[in-house]
């Protein structure tokens, strides 16, 4: 695997597996995966009204709100609040309820079978933060540069690098790590 730069022009507008929704999807591992039968899959989706995920078994999900004041997700025995640029990580074949908690929101995932990888950390990044990984997945929040061991990539806000390579981001992203499980 390669690093990739992936813009956010040309992500794809899909309904929801579920259908109640909208998302974006950025990225599906690997090459011939669907968004039922994926490696990692990772997105980026409106939330405008309280309901159901949809439900993904076997994989763990990286959820960070991105835009809009917080997202409530309502388990059986728990409710999880979202604060603004805070990941959560859970079980996504468990389909939480999720509820705006003052008007609509946006959110980015990333998806991992745990059979084949593991969501090892998910975290705000300030300029100058260094990240390694098995695989790294940034989500640049604001025009940047990322520099790693064979270059440098130009951000857009919102547009999203995938890499198995170390390197280091000069303005606030989001830094989702992944481990091979083996």
């Amino acid at each position: 695997m390669t690093t990739l730069h992936l813009p956010a022009q040309g992500y794809t507008t899909l309904p929801w597996k579920n259908g109640s929704g909208s998302t974006d999807e950025i990225w599906l591992w690997p090459p011939d995966a669907t968004r039922e039968a994926f490696s990692i899959r990772i997105s980026r989706a409106p939330i405008t009204t309280r309901g159901v995920f949809s439900s993904f078994p076997g994989a763990d999900r990286a959820i960070t709100l991105i835009e809009g004041q917080g997202l409530a997700l309502e388990f059986d025995e728990i409710r999880q609040e979202l604060a603004p640029l805070a990941p959560f990580l859970f079980d996504t074949g468990r389909a939480p309820i999720g509820d705006p908690l003052a008007g609509p929101v946006r959110v980015f995932n990333v998806m991992a079978k745990r059979a084949e990888w593991r969501l090892t950390g998910a975290a705000l990044a300030a300029p100058g933060t260094a990240f390694a990984a098995d695989l790294s997945v940034i989500f640049a929040l604001e025009p940047q540069g990322i520099t790693t061991a064979t270059g440098r990539f130009d951000l857009a806000a919102q547009d999203t690098l995938v890499t198995p390579e170390a390197g280091q981001v000069e303005g606030r992203a989001l830094i989702v790590s992944l481990a091979r499980a083996v």
